[in-house]
């Protein structure tokens, strides 16, 4: 399967027919707590990440939130 993730052209081997964003995220070592996902310009709920089926050619942004910062 053939995406686009994060600007980059990726091969996913051996992904079942079925596919789902939950399975592609954990695939790809993100930790579901820290990420927002867009799929083909549309921000993913985490609850529908379980049913949300990945395609061929689909497009995807996984931003990693990342604390920090200091308070004065």
């Amino acid at each position: 399967m053939n995406l686009k993730i994060n600007g980059e052209n990726k091969t996913i081997e051996n992904c079942k027919e079925n596919f789902r964003l939950e399975g592609l995220l954990e695939y790809l070592g993100y930790k579901p707590q820290l990420v927002v996902v867009e799929l083909n310009g549309a921000i993913i709920n985490p609850k529908d990440w379980i049913s949300t089926k990945i395609k061929n050619g689909d497009c995807l942004e996984v931003v990693t939130i990342v604390g920090g910062g200091s308070y004065s």
